[in-house]
């Protein structure tokens, strides 16, 4: 079911986002207003989203096996995310530019409604299969543009090719495999992928389905991601760290929600943004509704409704079983953001 949306009022307050240090109680969650909204999406529960939705996924072995294996040490590994949050923005601009362009050209486009055509897999097993993704690539210390691009992939082969439910974490585990091939200097061999699926598959299964995502979708796997977009939207505004992180903390939530398909990757980058800037009361959010930072036909109103439809999609996901991108946040090594929205 739709979030209903009619009656919302065109004002820059319609986001009521409080900050703890400017509120009355600074216990106050980080809460939206969203006019007549009575029809809100069923909430994912707990009894809901078991991993034996997916009958594959083994959540007490997954990411054990997971555990001994590190791409870089961790602090070498924060001091690489303080140096590339830093770099020059002098050439932001035209990279932005060109990403935008690459955006509206693609030739294959994820059709937000596939999940009509789906026989064996629902948008709740979707869900799972995504939270386990965002698991296992924080457990291997991968880039984020390579957890929006095995996201990416997974949405573009189920828009044009129906799955088996028995096949549904193949697809995810094969299209992380992919992802890494194009983002990653190192990666884990593709047996080790056959590991985090506690041996579900076999090395020729894994390699079968990288060949036939490749033939779905025609090679067209490369495409700018929603935190391409906001990476670079955020050193424009000279995010902090935490606020940085608090955006990324959206972000990663996004990935989750299949309602959100229907935004484009360049419209949620700029909606965390927008939402970062609204909650720390940062100047110049109204310059995010230019034309040229989105492909949308609106990009005010659909700024808005999309940091409408993120909050609520994070307010959704702390009341589930759900927890891969909570956990993730509620580290030191980003800021704890989750405490943040839950006015802590």
């Amino acid at each position: 079911m739709e979030r209903n949306n009619e009656g919302k009022k065109d004002q820059d307050n319609a986001l009521n986002i409080q900050h703890p240090e400017t509120s009355n109680n600074a216990n106050t969650p980080m809460e939206i207003e969203i006019e007549n909204d009575n029809s809100k999406k069923n909430e994912l529960t707990s009894k809901d989203l078991k991993p034996s939705g997916i009958e594959v996924f083994n959540s007490n072995s997954t990411l054990a096996s997971n555990s001994s294996y590190n791409l870089t040490d961790s602090i070498e590994k924060q001091k690489e995310r303080e140096i590339n949050f830093k770099y020059n923005v002098e050439y932001n601009q035209d990279i932005y530019d060109y990403l935008i362009l690459d955006e509206k050209n693609a030739n294959l486009k994820i059709k937000s409604d596939y999940m009509r055509n789906q026989i064996e897999i629902n948008e709740k097993m979707r869900a799972i299969l995504i939270d386990w993704i965002i698991q296992v690539h924080n457990s291997f210390h991968f880039k984020a543009k390579t957890l929006f691009q095995t996201v990416y992939i997974i949405d573009l082969y189920l828009s044009y090719e129906n799955i088996e439910k028995r096949n549904f974490q193949l697809l995810g585990i094969a299209s992380l495999l992919i992802a890494c091939k194009e983002n990653e200097i190192l990666y884990p061999e593709p047996q080790r992928f056959i590991e985090v699926t506690d041996y579900a598959y076999q090395k020729k299964d894994l390699l079968k389905m990288e060949n036939k995502i490749m033939h779905v979708t025609k090679f067209e796997i490369l495409i700018p991601t929603a935190e391409e977009f906001y990476s670079i939207v955020s050193k424009n505004f000279n995010f902090t760290e935490k606020q940085y992180e608090l955006g990324n903390y959206f972000l990663d939530s996004s990935l989750v929600d299949y309602y959100l398909l229907k935004y484009q990757p360049s419209t949620i980058g700029v909606a965390c943004a927008y939402i970062v800037m609204k909650f720390y009361g940062i100047e110049g959010y109204r310059d995010l509704y230019s034309s040229k930072m989105t492909n949308a036909d609106s990009p005010q109103r659909t700024i808005k409704d999309c940091a409408r439809d993120l909050c609520f999609s994070v307010k959704d996901l702390s009341n589930s079983t759900l927890l891969a991108a909570k956990t993730k946040y509620s580290s030191v090594e980003h800021g704890n953001v989750v405490a943040i929205c839950e006015g802590n």
